[in-house]
């Protein structure tokens, strides 16, 4: 008995060791066909199994202890098409290396900021303009306002003292939101957003909805919305540096480092930025001439500078907690510093900019469509003259606060669905603003508050149809209650996608508009507590093709605003005259205005890494109460760029040559501004390693060395300082 079973055991180790000797491994790497770029995070599964696994950091995978024998084998990768292929494995090591295709039916990337909830581009029922990272890095641009008038014709900036203003489709910066990862851009220079707080290097993409806005997003959304959205890393560790230089003293640093531990992750970054500043022209007009006839206006020289020296930085941190997987919270902090530098000889002080703002939210999911979200946000922004030579009582570096503005906000906001064809959201916000000056503010404090709920449905009506329709109501300290209705609808037909929006727009005066007072060189600006808010009405249709090589789309476009603020001359009081001044501006309600347009853009891959693309926008911005053209409005834009992308094993190639195209801006009794044709070459040259690369970007900016050199305190086009050469390189790591 003890030898049979013997036998038994010794039979049924022998069967086992064979069967366990006959597995194998399967490894390799998925790639991207067109330029062999290593796809992380692609799908490696047998069909028919739970046999699968991802690609690791290098675009590598494997599979251990695989029975002998023929599989079917499907690899995937958002974007790309499916793969299927079937192998034999055999005992001991395989191998299958896989090239995906781009899909020709993508729907592209998802976007949010058209309806607050992600959708495909493709599919996005609110007409979305989307730059993505590859055409933001190949532009790289030396600030947000070369990036966007390099890239698309609806954007233009206006240069001043302080920084360029930003203007979309004709209309300024006060009718536009600007987001930084869905979070308002708060504090103005000169009465406008400073633009240049945002660093080319840390944008991971950037989305534009046209038009107003308001139902979903509250005042200042009338003309659109600009959400920028800054790079993040999923990776256990992430850290990148860019560096870039460039003539007249001009240096960007940005650096980053990001970690992911289970449920606890960390993001830091620090920017900085520098310039010596240039002269485009060392005469200006004399303020002191009497006579008001333009012709004999005389001219001095001058040591002021178009563009002054600055420096200046950013320090943020966010920390983000999944306590489970329903359940979420971050916390955000930036600090932001800047120092603008006059020389002594033009005024004995400079300007300080000082911003800090903070964050804390938490989502909770309820299900795995519906969530919760909250969220607090702070922000006081103060500005400052720093004295640079010793002044009366004052001493050198001295700063003498002007004004302090604050901004907190309350958001309450809940998505859910009611059926697979029906996604609604509700929600509030409240806000309260303030502003201290002394001397430049009535009473030297003013403070306002805003109430809102808002309601959204976003319907898919039939399998082609879909509509979104929202409608906000507000109630403002001063000015009483609102409505701001909008409704947006996208219809699929093959390859062609058909968009049409009507928005009501709503904008309270600024504390600024309704109460400041500021004197600049011999003009006076006044506040006018008398003022009406401003509302809106804008239609638009669209039409977007999309096929696998080839994009365009056509949108034409109405945004009527009554009431529109802007200043009006009025006669210098005595008072004011005995200090100096010569000319009083006050703010007023113009009455009607509208901005009407055309906006065409288009992307064509032609093949062999190159691709061709661009835009026109032709705006006809206008005061219909007293007839005239909108003040610093061109009505031709253009934009052209041809890119070639290249890649091989460890090295890629990247070669831009963009171009800006539009004519003069009107200034209604004074010069117009120059129209202009700028055209950028960059080239990008990158080298990759186990986890990590290194890129190295060279170009020259204004090939053909145009310079506006009107007189100092003229209207630019553009202050660029004529053909420069920059360089930059860029470090990252990633495990």
């Amino acid at each position: 008995m003890q030898f049979r079973n013997y036998i038994l055991i010794s039979v049924l180790l022998l069967l086992s060791q064979n069967l366990l000797a006959q597995v194998g491994s399967l490894s390799g790497t998925v790639n991207s066909k067109l330029g062999q770029e290593a796809l992380i995070g692609a799908n490696v599964y047998f069909h028919g199994t739970t046999i699968g696994t991802a690609t690791n950091g290098e675009g590598t995978y494997t599979l251990r202890n695989l029975k002998v024998g023929k599989y079917d084998v499907f690899v995937s990768y958002s974007g790309y098409a499916r793969k299927k292929q079937t192998i034999e494995i055999k005992e001991g090591a395989n191998t299958l290396n896989v090239q995906l295709e781009k899909s020709k039916r993508q729907l592209g990337e998802v976007v949010v900021t058209g309806t607050g909830t992600p959708h495909h581009l493709k599919s996005a029922p609110v007409q979305t303009e989307l730059i993505g990272k590859k055409l933001v890095k190949a532009v790289s641009a030396s600030g947000f306002a070369d990036l966007m008038s390099g890239i698309s014709p609806s954007f233009d900036f206006n240069p001043g003292n302080m920084g360029s203003f930003i203007q979309l489709n004709g209309l300024g910066n006060d009718y536009i939101l600007i987001l930084v990862d869905g979070k308002r851009m708060y504090g103005d220079v000169g009465g406008q957003n400073d633009v240049n707080r945002i660093n080319p290097d840390d944008i991971e993409k950037i989305e534009v909805v046209k038009g107003a806005s308001s139902s979903l997003y509250g005042s200042e959304a009338i003309a659109g919305v600009v959400n920028i959205i800054t790079k993040k890393s999923n990776r256990k560790i992430y850290a990148e540096s860019n560096t870039r230089v460039s003539e007249y003293g001009t240096r960007q640093y940005h650096n980053k480092v990001g970690i992911n531990s289970g449920r606890f992750s960390s993001l830091t970054s620090y920017s900085r930025k520098e310039s010596d500043g240039w002269q485009l022209s060392k005469f200006e007009i004399d303020e002191d001439n009497d006579n008001d006839d333009p012709s004999d206006d005389v001219l001095v020289e001058t040591d002021a500078k178009q563009v002054n020296a600055y420096n200046d930085y950013t320090i943020s941190q966010r920390f983000d907690y999944d306590v489970s997987k329903k359940l979420s919270f971050y916390v955000l902090g930036s600090m932001y510093e800047k120092d603008v530098e006059l020389p002594t000889t033009v005024r004995n002080y400079g300007y300080h900019y000082k911003d800090n703002s903070y964050s804390a939210g938490a989502k909770f999911r309820t299900n795995k469509t519906d969530y919760l979200t909250v969220d607090f946000n702070s922000d006081q922004f103060k500005y400052y003259y720093k004295y640079n030579q010793d002044y009366k009582d004052y001493t050198t570096g001295e700063k003498v606060l002007n004004t302090t503005q604050k901004r907190e906000d309350v958001n309450l906001k809940y998505i859910f669905r009611l059926n697979k064809a029906n996604q609604f959201t509700v929600g509030s916000e409240y806000v309260n603003e303030e502003i201290e000056s002394e001397g430049r503010i009535t009473g030297d404090k003013a403070d306002a508050y805003t109430l809102s709920v808002f309601a959204q449905d976003e319907i898919k009506l039939i399998e082609n149809l879909s509509l979104v329709a929202g409608i906000r109501y507000v109630k403002h300290k001063e000015y009483g209650n609102d409505f701001t209705p909008k409704v947006s609808a996208l219809y699929k037909m093959n390859n062609f996608n058909f968009r049409a929006t009507y928005a009501k727009g709503f904008k309270a005066p600024t504390l600024k508009e309704l109460y400041y007072r500021y004197q600049k060189g011999s003009s006076l600006y006044l506040g006018n507590s008398d003022l009406d808010p401003q509302k809106s009405d804008y239609y638009s249709f669209s039409v977007e093709y999309i096929v696998s090589k080839l994009s365009l789309s056509v949108s034409a476009y109405q945004n009527k605003i009554n009431d529109m603020i802007a200043y009006e001359t009025i006669t210098t009081s005595d008072a004011d005259e005995a200090e100096g001044v010569k000319k009083t501006r006050r703010h007023i309600n113009i009455g009607e205005t509208q901005s009407t347009g055309i906006d065409f853009i288009f992307n064509y891959k032609i093949g062999a890494g190159f691709t061709f693309g661009g835009g026109y926008s032709f705006v006809d911005a206008k005061n219909e109460t007293d007839d005239i053209d909108l003040e610093g409005v061109a009505q031709n834009y253009a934009n052209i760029r041809l890119l070639y992308d290249r890649s091989w094993k460890d090295y890629s190639l990247n070669v831009s040559l963009t171009g800006r195209i539009q004519d003069d801006k009107f200034y209604d009794g004074e010069p117009d501004a120059e129209g202009y044709n700028l055209w950028k070459l960059t080239t990008s040259h990158r080298f990759k390693g186990a986890g990590t690369s290194f890129e190295v970007t060279a170009g020259i900016d204004n090939i053909f060395d145009y310079v506006d050199n009107s007189s100092y305190g003229s209207h630019y086009g553009t202050v660029n300082p004529g053909r420069t050469v920059f360089i930059g390189c860029n470090i990252k790591f990633a495990k």
